[in-house]
């Protein structure tokens, strides 16, 4: 989140007088974002039975269902940025500031909400917060440069759902294999790999295709160096 920040606010900035590129460019970044994260986080989250246990070891197996829940919040987390970051490039600090406050008093009741109910039941919480942080930020951001909270979402959506697709394959397939964790764990990672370039290669996934010619070109630039 922190790197996303700090990569797209010039990038932003440089271009906050021409309001039509400005949203080419912010739904390009929103699409890209959200495909490489929800690959990463539904990935982990599909995984983190094996991981946990080749990691940190068996006693920690209670912590795998708080890591695969907080997958969910922490993929929503490089889309605030973005959100936030259009607020800056377009002048209003003082709408950021209004909206963090509002954000961090939502806080508060989930934290009370953990101490009654159980750390589960606080990152419930957690989820249904950062959907509602999510819309605050879309929703004012995207009124100044006419990309909607409902349009945010429409271009989310296909990431999501390939993203999901995978996991789900993934977290059955693990199921199944007869391995120690640390085999599994690279069974299933390889598989996902595999499953989300496929995927993306037949149905010719536009943020896909952008990620790759990105990286082709840097790779290039490298060479030739």
């Amino acid at each position: 989140t922190g790197i996303i920040s700090r990569v797209t606010y010039p990038v932003l900035s440089s271009i906050q007088n021409d309001v039509p590129l400005m949203k080419h460019t912010y739904r390009k970044l929103i699409r890209s974002t959200m495909f490489v994260t929800s690959v990463l986080m539904l990935g982990m989250a599909a995984v983190a039975e094996p991981m946990i246990i080749t990691l940190i070891g068996e006693k920690w197996k209670p912590s795998i269902i708080y890591l695969q829940m907080l997958c969910f919040v922490g993929m929503v987390y490089p889309l605030h940025a973005l959100n936030l970051n259009m607020l800056m490039v377009q002048g209003r600090s003082d709408l950021f500031l209004k909206l963090e406050v509002i954000k961090k008093i939502l806080i508060v009741p989930t934290i009370v909400i953990g101490v009654f109910f159980g750390i589960i039941i606080m990152i419930a919480c957690m989820v249904v917060n950062t959907i509602i942080a999510y819309y605050l930020n879309s929703y004012w951001s995207g009124r100044m440069i006419g990309y909607s909270f409902k349009d945010q979402l429409m271009d989310i959506l296909p990431s999501f759902g390939l993203a999901f697709i995978m996991a789900i394959s993934v977290y059955l397939l693990g199921l199944v294999l007869p391995f120690m964790p640390l085999w599994k764990l690279v069974i299933q990672v390889i598989s996902g790999a595999v499953f989300i370039v496929t995927a993306s290669e037949i149905l010719k996934i536009e943020d896909y295709i952008f990620l790759k010619k990105v990286v082709f070109e840097k790779l290039m630039s490298m060479k030739t160096r």
